[in-house]
């Protein structure tokens, strides 16, 4: 009988260790492809025609490479006093930047993402079009009256105070600028410009591959 009750205990150990490992192995992996992910991101204004022109060409193939990618959304605007934001075009343009800055902080990437595709389909309406594009987006996922509690919250300051640095820090100025890992990619204002590895979803897609040195890439890093 003790022999038994030993064997039963080392047997149990020994299943103890394996999970941990697999835990530990699982972790690993996570905590590996994370390092490997690359950093997307747009400066932009909410209601400027050319951060519509990035982001309803770009948004589809970042849905596509979400899994190996983080983005970013960055906005453009001035701050004359602490929390006293100007924005090029309107108040409105500021109320539809502090949306997308909180549901960019309070969901998934995926989600945003959606989100921000429908809200830009449909610039003039910014920041109306906000709970519809909310609902469309996320299968009532998002919870609209947290949102607005956000953006007239000091919360919504905070974010749009620490965007606006993150904004500065990278030196962009004109909405739309894209970061590739922390380097400029290409830019719209009007028109395309520096764009040294093109400017179509096709390029982006493949700019975007050739940076991730992940295991695990998506079908369309196969291509």
């Amino acid at each position: 009988m003790p022999t038994i009750l030993l064997i039963g205990t080392f047997m149990i150990y020994r299943s103890y260790q394996s999970i941990d490992s697999f835990s530990n192995r699982a972790l690993f992996s996570l905590q590996n492809q994370s390092d490997n992910l690359v950093n997307v991101e747009f400066f932009v204004m909410s209601k400027c025609p050319d951060a519509i022109k990035c982001e309803t060409l770009f948004l589809p193939s970042l849905l596509k490479l979400s899994s190996i990618i983080n983005f970013t959304l960055s906005f453009i605007a001035s701050e004359s006093k602490l929390n006293e934001f100007k924005c090029m075009h309107g108040s409105s343009e500021c109320i539809g930047n502090k949306q997308q800055l909180c549901i960019q902080n309070m969901y998934s990437q995926t989600i945003f993402l959606k989100y921000l595709l429908c809200q830009s389909k449909q610039i003039l309406m910014i920041p109306d079009n906000g709970e519809e594009c909310a609902k469309e987006s996320s299968k009532n996922t998002i919870n609209w009256s947290d949102v607005q509690s956000c953006v007239t919250s000091i919360k919504s300051n905070k974010l749009f105070h620490k965007s606006l640095e993150r904004t500065r820090s990278a030196s962009a100025k004109k909405s739309c600028t894209i970061h590739l890992n922390g380097q400029f990619w290409c830019m719209h204002d009007g028109y395309w410009s520096n764009c040294s590895e093109g400017h179509d979803r096709k390029s982006f897609i493949k700019a975007i591959c050739s940076r991730y040195n992940g295991k695990i890439r998506p079908i369309e890093c196969t291509n």
